[in-house]
């Protein structure tokens, strides 16, 4: 922003044969002011061998040699840049140092501010700088407008100023400014019509329409000109052209108008009066499934009524929120208290009987299930053949692809039985719920019962299931859920209970221990024939090696459930053995945190 030069050397005498020169710049918005301080250059005709010459953009302002005393040193009045640049060339001539005794020049510079607003017109065809105020700023400046006026897009023009209007009245008219006269150019009008809620907006065009548009093959195109109507949550709608709109219904409590002109063509404007219309009725609420909706306050279906939704504890849960409140809104819908008009969704509660197993002790086995203490318990019933399963949804029950398949063949769907809610067969016993379709595990092959691995497959029901205190649906585990050896699961199935095979009528079940894989892997080998497979990563065991407490034929499919925090999961399912409840023999299940992905896609994709 300022310094000084000085000739080489100086205030020595300068060296002959020499050429100099320094480029000054400032800021854009400044101009440079160079004072001469000192000046003792050899003389010459026109400073034609030793000088200092000043220019901007290649013109001279001033060449100068000679002594301050003399007739060619510069007037005391400092020279001024046009701009914000500035080059010095000082050039000598070649002379011996004993003739050359002069010492040159030193000078002072700095930037000086432009005060753009005391400048006349441009002259780009746009008018003044400013079309109202212009304030001077360092290195620029900036245009204001009088009162009732604001600064167009351009930054240096004035239009009138009409937005912020705000109507609240309940009826009213508004028109375009000057109207009947023609629109000013340079117009962003904006006026918002905001009434109580339970109103709507009815607008009403009166008198002369006309706003200057573009005729086109598709009818009239708002370029340059337009009035544009917004209503919240609706597509804007522009309006130009000689046509008026008539009468417009918003059904909304709030509508925006912009006026907008620029300098090109020429509008009359527009004219409209605008009134209100109660909202009377929102409507039955939409029933919620395994759930009801009771009214809070307000008449019934009347504009700011209040609902509530409620599911049907305990087994059922309202997904994301504790409740579900719901309002009739000025536009006729019931919408929650985060403007969400989506009615809620009835979550099945999982792996929570309304009531216990009482009697635990180490190991029970045997003893007969009392009533809704075991309710995922199902059992299929595939061409006269019986087993187990387990309910992980209100369409979808988990069994063991064994089951679902006979020599390789799976079930037809019309074969599937599956009943729900047993404890007692003889007094139970009631209509079954039909398969949709059956999906077994893509890996499971074992036409000749000896290889049991992925023993898993997947019933979808033809109806939902409505879950009460003898039906509901078992947990699926979380990933990664922990199998620790010794921790007690339930069994439970309508199965054989002695070596007679003779089918159980009411439902048992029994508690036995997680087997590590080592001692039940040595189990099965020792007891290995007819070519069955072993152990895999897809299986686990329970039992205990004095035997007695097993599950047996009849109870394939059904659930191996673990316990965490008192909510049941499904762990296992039942596959496979050796000599139900044997010596050393275990029960071997299908591993469920394995296939949890299946589960899911099959699920997601049925």
């Amino acid at each position: 922003m300022h310094g000084e030069v000085q000739s080489p050397q100086y205030p020595r005498p300068y060296p002959p044969n020499l050429m100099r020169q320094w480029d000054l710049w400032v800021p854009e918005g400044f101009q440079i002011q160079l004072t001469l301080k000192h000046l003792d250059i050899k003389t010459s005709d026109g400073c034609h061998q030793d000088s200092l010459t000043v220019l901007y953009d290649q013109k001279v302002l001033g060449k100068f040699c000679g002594q301050g005393r003399s007739s060619d040193h510069p007037s005391k009045k400092p020279i001024l840049s046009p701009g914000n640049r500035l080059t010095l060339i000082f050039q000598t001539s070649d002379s011996t140092p004993e003739q050359q005794q002069h010492i040159g020049f030193s000078a002072t510079h700095k930037a000086i501010d432009i005060d753009e607003c005391s400048k006349p017109d441009p002259g780009d065809g746009l008018g003044p700088l400013c079309s109202q105020l212009c304030v001077n700023t360092p290195g620029s400046y900036r245009c204001s407008c009088h009162n009732g006026y604001k600064l167009h897009l351009d930054q240096r023009t004035c239009v009138l100023s009409c937005s912020g209007c705000i109507f609240d009245k309940r009826e009213g008219r508004l028109s375009s400014p000057g109207y009947p006269q023609p629109s000013p150019p340079f117009l962003s009008c904006k006026h918002i019509i905001s009434v109580e809620p339970r109103f709507t907006v009815i607008l009403n065009f009166t008198g002369n329409f006309h706003i200057d548009s573009v005729d086109t093959q598709e009818g009239p195109s708002c370029l340059h000109h337009w009035l544009q109507v917004t209503v919240p949550g609706r597509e804007p709608m522009k309006l130009c052209g000689a046509k008026s709109p008539g009468l417009i219904a918003t059904n909304s409590n709030t509508v925006r108008l912009d006026y907008h002109t620029d300098e090109e063509g020429l509008s009359n404007g527009w004219s409209l009066e605008y009134s209100t219309h109660t909202v009377t009725d929102c409507g039955e609420p939409e029933p919620l499934l395994n759930g009801r909706v009771t009214f809070l306050s307000g008449s019934q279906n009347q504009y700011l009524s209040v609902i509530q939704y409620h599911c049907n504890e305990p087994f059922y849960y309202l997904a994301g929120e504790l409740n579900a409140t719901f309002t009739c809104q000025a536009d006729g819908k019931w919408k929650s208290n985060n403007n969400s008009d989506v009615t809620p969704t009835c979550i099945p509660v999982c792996g929570q009987p309304t009531k216990r197993i009482s009697a635990y002790q180490r190991i029970i086995g045997g003893s007969d299930a009392p009533d809704e203490t075991i309710p995922w318990q199902v059992m299929v019933n595939i061409e006269g053949g019986r087993g187990g399963g387990m309910i992980i949804a209100d369409r979808w029950i988990m069994t063991a692809a064994s089951v679902a398949l006979s020599h390789g063949i799976l079930a037809s769907n019309d074969t599937v039985k599956v009943y729900t809610g047993l404890t007692d067969i003889k007094r139970d016993m009631s209509s079954p719920v039909y398969a949709a379709s059956v999906h077994v595990h893509p890996q499971y092959n074992n036409p000749n019962y000896v290889d049991y691995n992925n023993d898993i497959a997947l019933i979808k029901l033809r109806d939902p299931i409505t879950f009460n205190s003898s039906v509901m649906p078992v947990c699926l585990p979380a990933a990664g859920a922990s199998y620790q050896t010794g921790t007690m699961g339930l069994v439970s199935g309508f199965g054989t209970t002695d070596r007679r095979r003779i089918w159980s009528n009411k439902l048992k079940y029994v508690y036995v221990p997680l087997v590590d894989k080592k001692t039940c892997a040595n189990s099965i080998n020792f007891k290995t024939r007819n070519n069955r497979t072993g152990l895999t990563r897809n299986m686990f065991c329970a039992g205990l090696p004095e035997g007695g407490k097993d599950s047996c034929l009849g109870d394939g499919g059904g659930p191996f459930v673990l316990s965490d925090s008192g909510r049941y999961w499904g762990a296992g399912i039942v596959s496979w053995g050796f000599e139900c409840g044997q010596q050393g023999t275990y029960g071997v299940y299908t591993k469920v945190t394995n296939y949890l992905n299946w589960i899911h896609k099959t699920m997601k994709e049925n």
